[in-house]
């Protein structure tokens, strides 16, 4: 994974959302119009693991948390295929539930 801003979609079965991430030296950040999005990732031969956490910055009820709850963290294995990473995880608090992130570079 290089560093560098990406745009991120995610999607479970519960549904969508999109957003952007910054990546560098094994931080993430990031967010969308109503959440934030913290985390870490590390990266074993070509295997990348991330770890996400949300947290509402915005109290809007057209911004439904996608999960049903405003704190989420999200433990994700992917790969790069060149510039673009695929990653499929689960959320901690709901471990039966797939989650399913594509994070494609906008800029370095």
């Amino acid at each position: 994974m290089k560093d560098g801003l990406y745009k991120v979609e995610f999607h479970t079965s519960e549904g969508r959302g999109s957003g952007v991430m910054h990546a560098v030296g094994g931080k993430l950040r990031g967010g969308n119009s109503g959440f934030a999005f913290i985390g870490s990732y590390s990266i074993d031969g070509d295997e990348i693991v991330a770890r996400v956490s949300t947290v509402r910055h915005t109290e809007d009820p057209r911004l439904p948390a996608l999960l049903g709850t405003d704190r989420v963290t999200v433990v994700m294995r992917g790969r790069a295929s060149g510039d673009v990473v695929d990653f499929e995880g689960n959320p901690l608090q709901l471990p039966g539930l797939l989650l399913r992130a594509v994070f494609t570079p906008i800029s370095d």
